[in-house]
């Protein structure tokens, strides 16, 4: 066999190899990018479907959407492995056994997996509301399969692992309409105590966005002072801004002479 005839023959299996793997190669790619298209425009139509329901809250809908789109994209890359040749009966078999040992070794964030789907079907709180817990505050913004993301009070995006919502304490505090707002005022020990209860009950309840006073009166006892303490309940979207002029207020009233409130009052 001539050096030509061995040229001939090299040239003629890179053909066959460029024929038979190369077309693989591209229909893999197609189907990659048809794939990934379909599941972002399935994860939005399931987003537009559901917003159209107003029974259905956005919390279910994005969870819904991000479960087509991994499906979407788990059947792509079997129908990728397909391509290939590559028999998906083994390979799901493969996987079955890859997966008992991975769900062991990700025994956390199965945990979080388990902990999103009880969130999206008890829905402890909305997209929307407020949440706190493990010291982190904010607005949450969308719950995922895994985990949640939430807006920190400086406009932080906040990633959450949806174990640790499901499973620790958490306060939802735009539940409710109306907050509770708590004082205390040290006054010294020989200030009168009517008076100074009758001076921070006025001075609160002069405030309109005050809806009542719960609980007014003697908070701690010591030797050269006592401390006033009032419970006051507001409108929840006024709460933030009512204590911090409250707390102006009652600096400056009791910054007055009491005998300068006596004449007023006289």
């Amino acid at each position: 066999m001539g050096i030509e005839e061995q040229w001939n023959n090299a040239a003629n299996i890179m053909v066959a190899m460029v024929t038979t793997y190369g077309l693989r190669v591209v229909g893999a790619i197609i189907i990659l990018c048809i794939g990934w298209m379909t599941s972002r425009l399935l994860y939005r139509a399931v987003v537009r479907l559901c917003e159209r329901t107003p029974r259905i809250d956005r919390t279910v809908a994005l969870f819904l959407a991000n479960g087509a789109r991994y499906t979407v994209l788990v059947f792509t890359f079997v129908a990728v492995l397909t391509t290939f040749g590559i028999a998906t009966t083994s390979f799901v078999a493969v996987l079955g056994a890859l997966g008992i040992a991975i769900g062991l070794a990700l025994q956390g964030t199965l945990s979080n997996l388990a902990a999103g789907i009880m969130l999206v079907v008890f829905r402890p709180f909305h997209i929307g509301d407020r949440v706190e817990t493990g010291g982190v505050t904010g607005i949450a913004r969308e719950i995922n399969l895994f985990f949640t993301e939430i807006d920190g009070d400086d406009n932080t995006r906040i990633i959450i692992p949806n174990g640790k919502l499901w499973g620790d304490i958490l306060k939802v505090p735009t539940r409710n309409e109306t907050a509770r707002l708590e004082f205390r005022i040290p006054r010294p020990a020989n200030e009168d105590i009517d008076t100074s209860i009758s001076r921070l009950r006025g001075t609160i309840e002069r405030d309109a966005r005050v809806l009542k006073v719960s609980a007014i009166g003697i908070d701690t006892l010591e030797a050269d002072k006592y401390t006033l303490a009032a419970q006051v309940w507001t409108q929840r979207e006024s709460a933030v801004q009512l204590k911090y002029d409250l707390n102006r207020g009652i600096k400056q009233e009791f910054d007055r002479e009491p005998a300068a409130v006596e004449r007023q009052t006289g």
